[in-house]
């Protein structure tokens, strides 16, 4: 059959199993599709592939449309908006299959296999031990009408299948792979309804992507395989074929199976860590596709305006974290502060008790704060870690308590002349400027270089040597918070 004529409204699908949760391949997917069904003027459209029973998680749905959500993939129908094509559930469209495969037994491009699992499973076995290809030997299509029909009255259990024609050539376009094709005779008549009435994946997916009107089918390389298996359904309906992209594959930076280790998890992870959605669209965005050997920053409409289906590569391509970081915290930098603001408050909240009432003074601060610390962050966990030392109060461990005990300076003395010196400040001059001048002349009264006075207030009021800038953060802290750091530490380090 032909492809959808150029001039149909373009329709777009992610599909989904609720097996698990949404990772950076079918996040990719659904991206890609989503994309260019914006870039065309056209409809993405969701659906639920959940026909299988063994692996399904009913609580995983949720947290899929949840993730897309997030990352402002929107869809125009879906099981949750409804839409002229439903119900965009498979569980809800078994009547269906069973209406299209009723019709090809009739038609003679059918026939019900009664043939248990184990019988199933022993041919396989057999195959293998003499090191041949397993195909089904069409024992059941050459029983006759009156088998069948006392078959069916005994209550045998039956599957169905589909009958492949024998040497014809089965071919497709792909905007990636370009054209592929293979000899019906190497496919099984494979089954495209169970005994219990579930569709088979190439079955249901070739339906519905026929009745929802659906004109390209952007999905993972892995689908290579079930391609003619499901260009076999259309012909054999007499459907059309959509336009078919088959993503590569996404391997880890040391050309490994891509897994957990490697930095991969589910999108609702990435989204507790602190990523930003439109850094996650960014990254996957280039897994795959490039619109020229520079460009790595694209927002959202630079990339519908680029995005060409063409220009995906046929290679497969390398997850980098530390890509995905960079990525991360350029977005972080370039976010309105306003917007940072409220999700900064919104984070710390939610995992801080003691400021879980505290919001206006959490906003009150957060706009001087915001600003010293917005270099060293690449996720907005990194950020809560950097602006919750504002707030709580400062620890110390073992190793620092004792950090300055062997050091070729007076850390004692150096705390005492620190405190005395700010103490001469009251809150109207407790200003970055003042702060710096009074401790840059405690170290040119005793000669010693600025880094060591410095090392010894960051560790006192930061609890570690490493701050974000140190005079700007001690008038955030304010001067009663910071001489009481000053003096605490003073007295542990007395006692050590």
């Amino acid at each position: 059959m032909n492809s959808k004529t150029a001039d149909t409204e373009t329709r777009l699908r992610f599909a989904p199993s609720p097996t698990g949760y949404l990772h950076i391949g079918s996040a990719r997917t659904a991206f890609f599709n989503w994309l260019y069904a914006k870039k065309t003027g056209g409809k993405f459209i969701l659906r639920i592939e959940d026909t299988d029973i063994k692996r399904h998680q009913e609580d995983t749905i949720s947290t899929i449309l949840d993730s897309l959500k997030w990352l402002e993939i929107g869809w125009d129908e879906g099981p949750d908006v409804g839409g002229d094509y439903g119900p965009y559930r498979q569980s809800e469209r078994l009547g269906i299959y069973k209406d299209y495969a009723q019709k090809l037994l009739e038609e003679k491009k059918a026939y019900r296999c009664f043939c248990s699992q184990e019988q199933l499973r022993e041919k396989r076995e057999e195959a293998l031990k003499i090191n041949e290809f397993y195909k089904y030997d069409r024992r059941c299509f050459n029983l006759t009408e009156n088998e069948i029909s006392a078959k069916i009255k005994s209550g045998d259990k039956f599957s169905i299948r589909i009958l492949i024609p024998q040497n014809k050539i089965i071919s497709f376009n792909d905007n990636v792979y370009g054209y592929i094709k293979i000899n019906s005779s190497n496919v099984d008549d494979f089954i495209i309804l169970r005994s219990s009435g579930m569709p088979t994946y190439n079955f249901s997916a070739a339906v519905d992507d026929y009745l929802m009107k659906i004109t390209h089918v952007i999905r993972g390389e892995d689908h290579l395989y079930n391609t003619p298996k499901q260009l076999i359904i259309y012909d054999a309906l007499g459907f059309d074929y959509p336009d078919f992209t088959h993503l590569p594959m996404i391997l880890a930076a040391d050309g490994q199976k891509l897994s957990k280790r490697h930095g991969s998890i589910s999108i609702e992870s990435y989204r507790e860590e602190g990523f930003l959605p439109e850094a996650v669209l960014n990254y996957i965005a280039l897994l795959g596709w490039s619109y020229d050997e520079k460009t790595t920053i694209f927002s959202i409409d630079e990339m519908t305006e680029k995005f060409d289906l063409k220009s995906i590569n046929k290679k497969a391509s390398r997850f980098d974290y530390e890509k995905l970081l960079y990525l991360n915290g350029y977005y972080i930098r370039e976010l309105d502060e306003n917007r940072l603001e409220e999700i900064l408050i919104h984070e710390i909240t939610e995992k801080n008790e003691n400021l879980r009432d505290k919001s206006d003074f959490l906003r009150e601060k957060l706009g001087k704060i915001i600003p010293v610390t917005k270099k060293r962050v690449r996720t907005i966990s990194d950020y809560e870690k950097a602006v919750l030392p504002f707030f709580n109060p400062v620890s110390y461990s073992d190793n620092t308590k004792k950090y300055f005990a062997k050091k070729d300076f007076d850390a004692k003395m150096l705390l005492e002349k620190s405190i005395k010196s700010l103490e001469n400040l009251d809150d109207s001059s407790f200003t970055t400027e003042n702060i710096e001048n009074k401790l840059r002349t405690i170290s040119a009264n005793l000669g010693l270089e600025f880094k060591k006075v410095a090392e010894v207030i960051r560790i006192a009021i930061w609890g570690k040597p490493v701050s974000p800038p140190l005079f700007e953060t001690i008038e955030i802290l304010g001067s009663r918070t910071t001489l009481l750091r000053l003096k605490n530490y003073l007295d542990l380090i007395s006692q050590a």
